[in-house]
């Protein structure tokens, strides 16, 4: 247990002389923007500490432990862990091995749940039951100390046989590269982009609601970040999508919203109504284009070029969902992918160099797609791993 300064400092020595270690948190994250740290998981091949962050005064060691360039941070689905980093201290956590994305580069699911990637390598079962725990309250019961020591118990010998395999199919530097991409700056922002894109393509809207969406996300995230709630709290979804489509233009016609929060419109129904007052859409994206209905024959293309695809990237022991999904190649064939083949649903990286070319050479008739199936799992005929 860590719960003075001394003893961080003590463990972060250690973890700097090994080279690599394990980190997981656990935080409460639904009734505020910015999740409340309640504990911190730090694990070496010899040594694994429990930190109460509430017991400390600074918690920055660990964030530039993350940050440092020359020690190995091992996390497993770790986003919202590491977030803290940036915010922090103003860096960005470097040479970080995330084990999911990692896993999908091994014929493993992606994503792969922690319990079933432990298992898959180390052959040992790690108990569940404490994922709705409240990790505020004190003192922690010895149940919930292990329950969270397991979260970094076995990182480092499941990473060790990780790049085992991944050296043996080839990958391991694909998987250091698309964890690497998880990590760059602004990643662990909110993506106000792909929050309006997800509400546009559930109801398609006209060019003008589409730009009072984007003021209306960028001002709901500003309210949320200042007050420190959640932003779906201070606004729902479904009512953020009614006030771009319907413009009104009085506090009285807010509090007629459906679903709208009175206290929200109290307090910030002025700044509501400028932003849908606003014209100017300099740095706004351009409105996703409007697919073509998925007809039976788009339906069957759609489907078979994704199941060319997903059946290569599994012949290369990469799972197909760690590459894309069915919607992107949905909008790709939807906005004249097939027609004018360019540079694919991947224009760059590691996807289109491990399924980009590939579907280009394939829909251009240059190479045909031999497998059978070997060992439990998807193979080409000539592999004999």
């Amino acid at each position: 247990m860590v719960a003075t300064d001394e003893q961080l400092s003590e463990a972060v020595d250690a973890i700097r002389a090994e080279g690599c270690f394990a980190y997981d948190t656990e935080f409460i994250g639904e009734s505020t923007y910015i999740p409340k740290l309640c504990l911190i998981q730090l694990a070496t091949r010899s040594t694994l500490w429990l930190v109460d962050p509430f017991q400390l005064q600074s918690l920055d060691p660990i964030w530039s432990l993350i940050a440092d360039p020359e020690i190995t941070t091992i996390v497993h689905a770790g986003a919202q862990d590491l977030e803290p980093v940036e915010r922090h201290i103003g860096r960005t956590p470097s040479r970080v091995v995330d084990t999911q994305i990692a896993a999908g580069f091994m014929s493993l699911p992606y994503p792969v749940s922690l319990a079933r990637l432990v298992f898959e390598m180390t052959g040992w079962t790690v108990p569940k039951g404490m994922t709705f725990t409240d990790w505020s309250k004190r003192p922690l019961s010895s149940m919930q100390l292990r329950y969270a020591a397991d979260d970094v118990r076995y990182l480092p010998l499941v990473w060790d046989r990780m790049q085992e395999q991944l050296t043996a199919f080839g990958h391991l530097d694909l998987a250091f590269e698309e964890c690497a991409s998880a990590c760059q700056p602004g990643a662990f922002l909110p993506d106000l982009e792909k929050q309006c894109r997800k509400i546009h393509r559930r109801n398609p809207m006209r060019s003008g609601q589409w730009t009072r969406l984007h003021h209306l996300m960028s001002l709901r995230d500003e309210c949320a970040r200042e007050s420190n709630l959640p932003p779906r709290t201070l606004i729902p979804d479904g009512c953020i999508s009614d006030l771009a489509r319907r413009n009104p233009t009085s506090i009285d016609a807010l509090r007629q919203l459906k679903g709208m929060p009175r206290p929200t419109v109290d307090r910030h129904g002025e700044a509501i109504l400028q932003r849908l007052a606003r014209e100017d859409d300099d740095h706004i994206p351009d409105r996703p284009e409007k697919l073509p209905e998925e007809t039976a024959v788009i339906r069957v293309q759609i489907d078979a070029i994704w199941t060319a695809i997903s059946s290569w990237c599994m012949c290369h022991s990469i799972s197909p969902a760690l590459v894309g999904t069915r919607n992107s190649i949905a909008e790709w064939i939807g906005t004249g992918g097939l027609e004018e083949h360019g540079a694919g649903p991947w224009p760059h990286g590691w996807r289109r160099e491990i399924a980009g070319d590939f579907l280009l050479r394939f829909l251009r008739s240059e190479c045909t797609l031999p497998m059978q199936w070997k060992d439990g799992r998807l193979v080409e005929p000539d592999d004999q791993n």
